[in-house]
């Protein structure tokens, strides 16, 4: 697998946590901060990985 891969299947992941994350928040309020906190950490990750993706693909 090379580098570029292996970001394209992390960013998969990432983003299936985000959509996970957010509907578990939909269906389960009472731990809607707890979820909310990992929605924002995966984003971070969401973003670092674009960025790395498009240093890599100029």
């Amino acid at each position: 697998m090379i580098p570029l891969e292996a970001l394209e299947l992390a960013l998969s992941k990432e983003k299936a946590s985000v959509k996970l994350y957010r509907r578990l928040a939909l269906e389960h309020s009472s731990i809607g901060d707890l979820l909310g906190s990992l929605i924002n950490e995966e984003e971070k990750h969401v973003k670092m990985i674009e960025e790395k993706i498009r240093e890599l693909t100029q």
